[in-house]
C-alpha cells in the first residue's frame, strides 16, 4: 500500500469508514508488529502493543496531520504502547523469562549457505539479547535506528526525543553493545 493510498484510506476513515481502517490496518500490521517485538520482546505483549495501538490510531484520526508520513505516526504510538509495557513489566515482578531460542529471527543471510546464515542468525540473536539489557531510551533508540533503520530524523518523531539525545543515546547503545559483544563473544568491531 502506497502512502497516498495510505492517506486516501485515513482521510475515509475519519469520516468513520471502518473498511478503510480495516485496510490501513492490514497494510502496516506487520511493520508494527515486527516494532513491538523489537521493543517489548515478547509475542503475546506485542500483539497487545500493536491492538493498542491501532486503538490509539483510530481514536485520534482527526489529529493525524497528513503532512507527516502514517509510518512515522504509527511508529510513534506504537513506541509509546511499547515503552508502558515495558515500564509496567518492571512494577510487576516476571513469571518466567524467555528462552533466547523463542524469540523468532529474520532470514539475514543468504539461504544457500547455512554456515554464514546460523553466523549471523548467532550474531543477531546475541544482538538483540544484550539489546534487551540496555536501558529505555537507549534501548528504544537503538531499535529504531539500527534494527528498523530509521532515519535519526524519524527516530526524533517517534520518540519526541532532540536529535542531539537520540544521538547520544545511540553512541552510548552501540558503545555497550559493542564492549559487551567483545567482552562475552569475543566479536572484535563488526558493529557500526
Amino acid at each position: 500500500m502506497t502512502e497516498t493510498t495510505t492517506i486516501a484510506d485515513i482521510r475515509s476513515s475519519q469520516q468513520g469508514d471502518e473498511n478503510a481502517f480495516a485496510r490501513v490496518v492490514r497494510a502496516h500490521y506487520s511493520y508494527a508488529y515486527t516494532l513491538a517485538f523489537r521493543l517489548v520482546l515478547d509475542e503475546s505483549d506485542a500483539d497487545d502493543v500493536v491492538q493498542e495501538g491501532f486503538v490509539r490510531v483510530w481514536k485520534n484520526l482527526d489529529r493525524f496531520d497528513p503532512n507527516t508520513r502514517f509510518t512515522t505516526w504509527l511508529y510513534r504510538i506504537v513506541t509509546n504502547v511499547s515503552l508502558d509495557v515495558i515500564r509496567a513489566r518492571k512494577r510487576r515482578p516476571m513469571i518466567t523469562d524467555r528462552e533466547p531460542d523463542d524469540i523468532p529471527m529474520g532470514e539475514t543471510a543468504d539461504a544457500g549457505n547455512p554456515e554464514a546464515l546460523t553466523g549471523n542468525r548467532d550474531m543477531i540473536e546475541h544482538i538483540k539479547r544484550l539489546a534487551a539489557d540496555l536501558p529505555d531510551t537507549q534501548r528504544l533508540v537503538f531499535t529504531l535506528r539500527d534494527i528498523q533503520d530509521l532515519t535519526i530524523e524519524e527516530v526524533c518523531e517517534c520518540t519526541g526525543l532532540s536529535s542531539e539525545s537520540v544521538r547520544s543515546n545511540l553512541h552510548y547503545a552501540r558503545k555497550r553493545l559493542r564492549e559487551r559483544l567483545e567482552r562475552e563473544y569475543d566479536v572484535q568491531r563488526r558493529m557500526p
